[in-house]
């Protein structure tokens, strides 16, 4: 794996041990010796789990469920003077799991960006699967819940609005994993 001049910037390859521009790489092919040989240590230990349990999954999604059903038992329950109660709770209950569904698909959209992108960086999935998409779960659920108590003309300007942020943050993202401006 070649190694980067921290001096120069230059990329080397790792059975170098000097750099053009006369820096050491030694210490470098050093760290990343140990690290390796940490990392391997770490696998070993095998019986230690990683990342979030089931249990701990699934209460999350649990919690974000029961969240979203009483955020639309309070939006709907304005139309309790005009309707039965049992109504509006299964009306609510299953708004809710329509927006839950919906949730637990772009968390695991969301993962799967997540895996494509560090795949495609050659880097070891380090973030814990369960995690991210429950991360995820829980901003696209807010996202489809206020999304109901916005007026839809007004949505479309939210949405520009995410998009113009998305669209900055992953520019700075790869500006500077690229380095295209520079090392920051």
């Amino acid at each position: 794996m070649p190694i980067e001049c921290p001096r120069c910037l230059l990329t080397n390859p790792d059975t170098s041990h000097t750099c053009e521009c006369g820096y050491d790489l030694m210490s470098h092919i050093q760290k990343r010796s140990l690290a390796s040989a940490g990392a391997l240590r770490k696998h070993d230990q095998g019986g230690q789990e990683y990342g979030m349990s089931k249990e701990g999954f699934l209460l999350g999604v649990i919690v974000i469920w029961m969240l979203l059903t009483f955020g639309e038992w309070l939006r709907i329950g304005p139309e309790l003077k005009t309707r039965k109660p049992l109504n509006l709770l299964t009306d609510s209950i299953l708004l809710s799991l329509t927006d839950m569904a919906g949730a637990l698909i772009i968390g695991a959209l969301g993962w799967m960006v997540v895996w494509i992108i560090l795949a495609y960086e050659g880097r070891r999935l380090r973030p814990c699967p369960k995690r991210t998409t429950l991360g995820v779960t829980v901003v696209a659920a807010s996202l489809l819940f206020i999304s109901r108590w916005i007026a839809p003309d007004i949505q479309i300007q939210h949405v520009v609005h995410a998009i113009v942020v998305l669209g900055v943050a992953v520019f700075a993202y790869f500006a500077g994993s690229r380095q295209w401006l520079g090392k920051w």
